[in-house]
């Protein structure tokens, strides 16, 4: 199981959107590189607050649903989909 995104992922907001997660992180060249890590299951389910998960048996995709937007969001892995709900959220503010 991936507990963490990856750069990949990281660089699919801006910097300054990925910044915005958190309080206590420089700004760096490589910033995906250095600092996907510190995005994880754990911050991602605290920073979306009210959510849902589950795992499918049909499928064995992970399905996460956000309380305050009643959005599904779907992942081969949790973290994947916990990204897509952030990516979401992110777009909304």
């Amino acid at each position: 199981m991936k507990y963490h995104i990856t750069p990949k992922q990281a660089k699919e907001v801006t910097e300054e959107q990925f910044y915005s997660f958190f309080n206590d992180i420089v700004s760096r060249k490589d910033w995906a590189n250095y600092h996907h890590r510190k995005m994880d299951i754990g911050k991602m389910i605290d920073y979306l607050d009210e959510v849902t998960i589950g795992k499918s048996i049909v499928d064995g995709k992970w399905n996460v649903c956000t309380f305050l937007t009643d959005k599904h969001y779907e992942g081969e892995e949790l973290v994947d989909a916990l990204w897509e709900a952030m990516k979401d959220e992110i777009d909304e503010q």
